[in-house]
């Protein structure tokens, strides 16, 4: 498509959205976002000439003239260079942005995956544009990028077999943290860059005195924010009765990988969904306590009726197993910073059993409770979300431990 899409335009161009229901905004974001990527490819392709330009020492890099001319912040330039280093190597994406059929973030989540990876290892990741293009057709920017970066983890393991472990002792030995004082609000702020595995202890730890915390306030009647609740969890966490103590790291592996090594399918990642290195994963598995979970099996008890009003920590396991983030089909909030909810409220004859259990985050947990939207979700984790005038807004899988057929 060499010209606008005239369509979109002018129904952009003409349209009021103050005065649009929601159906139809929803339709006026699809005509937005479309013009959006058309202009993205047109400043894919000015950023290509404006490269050969400057190759030829007829012009400056591309980044200052998206920068000065783009009006774009020098990240925002930086990341636009990369797009057109994308579409040049994978003109699909190219098309499929001129066409809106995808956004500037797909294209973006291939750059970030692949900026690290070395030339051959780069082309074999080139070598999928046809299946990326297609599933960036049909997935949001997040579940896109969390399947570029396992696609780019797979071909990078494939190529050097210790590749994950070196890039997680590097993550080790970048690991900081730094105070500092905002002058202007007097705030004290703690900056902790760390290593994936050290990020899970520190958080587990948290978990474990939120919950406690939680119980206690219970008991005493008070309500503290989520977000006070958690700063308090971590003091408690680093200078309590049990602080210094480690908490617990959770990860999610299949038996094949455990056992046998990477394979086609693996599945190697924290509670939140963070990727885990294998071999890192076999030698913690050698000191720890290893828990069997099998979705709709017997063993550990995690069903408890109405004899019990909270999840017990039997059955957030079992759900870390299933989600690693929030039910809402937009939320990347992690299960870490979710509460587990009732889809039926207990105090109406809801039970704590596993299948009315789903983890949402504390804006959607309002939005259910107070905003009048409906969550239900099957057995087997469809979800279903309900506006508050009755209409559908989403339903689908929120299984998302599956493995991406990216990663195959």
């Amino acid at each position: 498509m060499n010209s606008p899409p005239d369509a979109a335009y002018a129904e952009v161009r003409d349209t009021d959205p103050d005065t649009l229901d929601s159906g139809e905004l929803d339709t006026y974001l699809r005509r937005v976002a479309e013009l959006r990527a058309w202009c993205d490819a047109r400043q894919v392709r000015a950023t290509r000439r404006q490269r050969a330009l400057a190759a030829e020492g007829r012009a400056t890099d591309p980044r200052h003239s998206l920068a000065s001319h783009g009006r774009q912040s020098s990240k925002e330039a930086a990341a636009a260079t990369e797009r057109e280093r994308v579409c040049t190597t994978m003109p699909g994406f190219e098309d499929a942005l001129t066409d809106g059929v995808v956004s500037a973030g797909h294209v973006d989540a291939v750059a970030n995956a692949t900026k690290n990876l070395s030339e051959g290892e780069q082309a074999e990741f080139a070598g999928r544009a046809d299946d990326l293009v297609a599933d960036a057709g049909r997935q949001g920017v997040d579940a896109f990028a969390r399947n570029c970066r396992e696609l780019a983890r797979g071909i990078r393991a494939h190529h050097n077999a210790r590749s994950d472990v070196d890039e997680l002792e590097q993550q080790r030995q970048q690991s900081t943290i730094t105070r500092w004082v905002d002058r202007q609000t007097g705030m004290h702020k703690t900056l902790i860059e760390c290593d994936p595995i050290t990020d899970r202890q520190i958080w587990a730890g948290i978990q474990r005195e939120r919950g406690k915390l939680r119980n206690r306030c219970r008991q005493n009647g008070t309500k503290p924010s989520w977000e006070r609740l958690t700063v308090d969890a971590l003091v408690e966490a680093v200078s309590g009765p049990t602080g210094g103590s480690r908490g617990s790291l959770v990860v999610h592996v299949d038996l094949a990988t455990l056992t046998e090594g990477r394979h086609t399918e693996t599945l190697s990642e924290t509670d939140s969904g963070v990727a885990v290195p294998v071999e890192t994963m076999r030698r913690v598995a050698c000191d720890a306590d290893i828990i069997p979970v099998v979705l709709d099996g017997e063993g550990v008890v995690l069903d408890h009726g109405r004899a019990k009003r909270l999840a017990t920590a039997e059955q957030r396991t079992a759900i870390e197993a299933m989600q690693a983030t929030c039910s809402h089909p937009d939320c990347t909030v992690t299960i870490d910073d979710c509460r587990i909810h009732h889809l039926r409220p207990w105090h109406r004859g809801g039970r704590t059993d596993l299948a009315d259990l789903a983890p949402v985050c504390e804006p959607h947990h309002h939005l259910v409770h107070e905003g009048g939207w409906t969550l239900t979700m099957t057995p087997d984790r469809v979800a279903t979300w309900t506006r508050p005038d009755g209409e559908m807004h989403w339903t689908g899988t929120v299984n998302d431990r599956r493995v991406s057929a990216l990663a195959s």
